[in-house]
């Protein structure tokens, strides 16, 4: 039988995680009417009362976004939070996350399977490659790795159906309950999740001193029985030299795709002052307008933190 968990927290390498967290944000969308990206306002949740910012003279054409100030709890910018949408290799977070609360031996080696490389549409990994368990957390996440993360499933010693019903008792206990997942990957439609619960869900991975290192690293190289891999991010917004890097740095991201989903990103970045925001983009019509939603909606949002002033309290 699998074990339960306490729905109030689950520990995630010993950091208690309490979902409590995310019911002011909650509570927040439910007082925040959706933003005008024409207008020259957005609104306080914690009043409803408008806050002074500069104009967002963008569209987000993702069909869903979500920004949230990490330091007040305040929604920034919504756009279909609570959308139950196919999130793809965003649902290797909580392959991770579900691992590291297992305490998994990271020094483990395991041999690539026959059954790890069938239809696993995007690997650098071949059959009978000897992993270890550390370096596919980092090809799940920085590269995407498909088969790294059906490893890191198998890792647990559980069956891949126990492993996907562990899952699903992490996010219940995370309190995403409007997530639901159907196998390590995200290569199938079924991983559904909202733009609330992907901000969750990255804030708790980044809770994890492991996972936290790997999210930020944007190249990596690592050696199996047969060859050298070289992975980079699939988050291009962190490849090359930045042009937004004098505005704010990533702490922590993660990519997804699939056709029925269309292009994902979660990202946690911080200003050089220090305000912190996670911004979510679902649903995007191309890889590039999901980058340049992305892009437009940390630097709209890091810019207009420091300058905001509440109107009438």
């Amino acid at each position: 039988m699998l074990q339960k968990y306490d729905g109030r927290r689950v520990f995630t390498r010993g950091i208690a995680v309490k979902r409590s967290i995310w019911s002011f944000v909650l509570a927040g969308l439910l007082l925040v009417p959706p933003i005008d990206v024409a207008s020259a306002q957005s609104s306080d949740p914690r009043t409803s009362k408008p806050v002074a910012t500069r104009d967002m003279s963008f569209r987000v054409r993702a069909k869903a976004a979500l920004i949230l100030n990490m330091q007040s709890g305040e929604v920034l910018y919504r756009k279909n939070p609570m959308a139950r949408l196919s999130v793809a290799s965003i649902t290797k977070l909580m392959t991770a996350v579900t691992l590291m609360n297992m305490n998994p031996d990271l020094s483990k080696r395991i041999q690539i399977s026959r059954q790890d490389v069938y239809r696993a549409n995007w690997t650098q990994l071949k059959y009978r490659e000897r992993v270890g368990v550390n370096d596919l957390l980092y090809a799940a996440l920085i590269s995407s790795d498909n088969v790294a993360a059906r490893v890191l499933a198998r890792v647990s010693g559980l069956s891949n159906k126990e492993f996907v019903e562990r899952m699903n008792q992490t996010a219940a206990s995370l309190g995403l309950l409007n997530s639901r997942f159907t196998e390590p990957t995200g290569l199938d439609a079924g991983n559904v999740s909202t733009a609330v619960d992907c901000a969750a869900l990255l804030w708790t991975a980044l809770q994890n001193d492991v996972l936290s290192e790997v999210l930020t690293t944007k190249e990596f190289t690592y050696s199996t029985n047969r060859r050298v891999h070289n992975i980079k991010t699939t988050n291009r917004l962190l490849r090359g030299d930045q042009p937004d890097a004098d505005l704010w740095e990533s702490v922590g991201s993660k990519t997804g795709y699939i056709r029925k989903a269309g292009y994902c990103l979660v990202m946690r970045a911080r200003s050089q002052s220090g305000d912190d925001v996670i911004a979510v983009v679902l649903g995007g019509i191309s890889s590039r307008t999901r980058f340049a939603d992305m892009r437009r909606l940390l630097n709209w949002s890091l810019h207009n933190i420091g300058q905001q002033e509440h109107i009438g309290g």
